[in-house]
């Protein structure tokens, strides 16, 4: 990401946010290692993270977060 662009962290809470979670309702150090979630998503060109953050699924990509639907 460059320096304009959120981190990675920023950019799972607003797609959480989005989908109606509120930052109240989970802690991402919980779920996952931020750090270690940007450094892998960084490290190559296609890959792809599936998580979960307070029961949402979540997709990470270089490119995008998707939050799963139910």
């Amino acid at each position: 990401m460059s320096a304009l662009e959120p981190s990675l962290t920023v950019a799972v809470v607003r797609a959480l946010e989005a989908h109606g979670l509120g930052c109240e309702e989970y802690r991402l150090a919980d779920a996952f290692d931020p750090d270690a979630l940007e450094r892998l998503v960084a490290s190559a060109d296609a890959v792809e993270v599936r998580l979960e953050v307070a029961g949402r699924g979540l997709v990470v990509t270089d490119e995008e977060i998707r939050v799963l639907e139910e």
